[in-house]
């Protein structure tokens, strides 16, 4: 028999849930184990390739290993210290006696026997002290893992312990972290898991790092994980296919500002339920990135107006969760060679780069566009319409200049907006406040016409109903 408390429970299911293991199935899976060691609790759960381990403190009758439906945590976990027994009825029988809310309580669960659960895998021997952020390098890391391919490991990251690095890839974004110094020499593959972004692995903590022959281990407060290594998995060369800084001839710098407007936006554009989330980026004078649904006339347009860029203009295609991806990394710089290139972002420990979806899909400027503004004080209404036989912008038009005023705003006729062309603040408001006038009167007039209405319908009833009766009368006429 082992009690701890329902608080306890909840800090076990912080991460003991099938979410944050990875188990995307509904079906059963193994259980977990509780060992009382007399001064300390050991709570053991494996799964697939990942093995975690959480350690309790406290005082426990020595001896006692009872496994423990996973599904079973959310259930009898709590807030308070009211005690939670489990007891080894039979070996394939677990009983579990607690109370909710003053109310007793009982689950009698089949388990796995704890003789037929395989061994949990071996302590490394030696530890050493793992970078601060190693935690967050894995968790972005696994986030690109994939299970897609047959070909390659690509739900696996790749540790190379010589170059001290982290590297991972779904044959279309790739991610490159350096600067981790590794107590290995050589490359070694484990599965990207969704355990690396949990929050309740504190980053404030230290995390140490262990190795065995068949895993990598990090320990970090009560929590121990294993991750095992996948020796018979291929990993693709993917560090050749980035282009390099020469080769960028193309620079987005992206003021902060926007950053954050763009990110926050650009779930919201149409075509983002569509393959692979199209969206465009031009560089033609100035920055823009548009979408459009497929069955939608119509283009939406986000206009960046506080970032700029260097070099060629050009207009590419791409799946805007990398470049949403790239604004989370801390990116404020994206470099472009050309078209059919990967779009490469530099940081000094930190690469990322994916490959733009074809050319041919961009979406060019047009007169009939919902444009929405970074900067509204100082650009364009929202949506801005002209005569479609007025010239469009080229990929040849001038670039836009760094650190230097830029000249009025221009209308999408390409023409410079005048001060008093109905784009200030001001005169927006002015319109909406007599749009609002003009509606309210035309609410009191329908509201007068509804009500004329019906009372005609009334009166229709009325003569309908005295001619009814009329005809139901059978008069006759008396001869004299």
């Amino acid at each position: 028999m082992i009690t701890i408390t329902r608080c306890e429970v909840r800090a076990l299911r912080s991460i003991l849930r099938r979410a944050t293991l990875g188990i995307r199935h509904r079906s059963s899976v193994p259980p977990l184990v509780l060992h009382a060691e007399g001064t300390r609790l050991r709570a053991q759960y494996q799964y697939d390739s990942l093995a975690v381990e959480y350690v309790e403190p406290g005082s426990y009758r020595p001896l006692d290993s009872i496994p423990v439906p996973l599904d079973v945590l959310g259930d009898i976990e709590g807030r308070d210290d009211s005690p939670v027994v489990f007891e080894a009825a039979d070996p394939d029988r677990t009983v579990i006696r607690w109370q909710d809310h003053g109310v007793p309580q009982v689950r009698e669960c089949p388990v796995t026997p704890f003789g037929n659960i395989a061994p949990f895998p071996e302590t490394p021997t030696a530890w050493t002290q793992a970078p601060a952020d190693l935690l967050a390098a894995l968790a972005e890391a696994s986030e690109i893992c994939t299970d897609e391919s047959t070909r390659y490991a690509l739900n696996c990251m790749q540790l190379r312990g010589t170059l001290h690095k982290i590297i991972a890839t779904d044959g279309h974004q790739l991610l490159v972290r350096s600067g981790f110094g590794f107590a290995w020499d050589g490359d070694l593959l484990i599965k990207g898991s969704p355990i690396f972004a949990s929050k309740t692995l504190n980053r404030d903590q230290s995390v140490q790092i262990g190795k065995t022959d068949t895993h990598l281990v990090l320990r970090i407060g009560p929590w121990t994980m294993w991750n095992e290594i996948q020796k018979d998995a291929r990993f693709p060369g993917v560090e050749e296919a980035i282009p390099g800084t020469d080769a960028l001839t193309t620079r987005l710098q992206l003021d902060h500002e926007d950053a954050r407007f763009l990110q926050e936006a650009i779930d919201r554009l149409p075509g983002n339920e569509e393959l692979n989330s199209p969206a465009t980026i031009d560089m033609n004078g100035r920055v823009a990135i548009r979408a459009r649904g497929s069955d939608q006339a119509q283009i939406t347009e986000l206009a960046l107006d506080r970032s700029s860029y260097a070099g060629p203009s050009i207009r590419i295609n791409t799946n805007r969760n990398f470049l949403k991806r790239a604004i989370q990394l801390g990116f404020g710089e994206i470099g472009i060679s050309d078209v059919e290139t990967p779009v490469v972002c530099r940081q000094s420990h930190l690469v990322y780069a994916w490959q733009p979806l074809s050319g041919d899909a961009a979406i060019e400027p047009t007169d009939n566009v919902i444009r929405i503004a970074s900067h509204p004080e100082t650009v364009i209404p929202k949506t801005v319409t002209t005569n479609n036989e007025s010239p469009r912008s080229s990929m040849s038009a001038p670039i836009q200049s760094n650190g230097h005023e830029s000249a009025a705003p221009a209308n999408s006729n390409g023409h410079p907006a005048s001060e008093n062309s109905g784009t200030s603040l001001s005169t927006l408001i002015q319109d909406a406040e007599a749009l609002h006038a003009t509606l309210t009167d035309a609410r009191a007039s329908m509201s007068r016409l509804i009500a004329g209405l019906r009372r005609h319908r009334k009166q229709s009833r009325l003569v309908t109903e005295t001619l009814k009766s009329l005809r139901e009368l059978k008069l006759t006429e008396t001869a004299e």
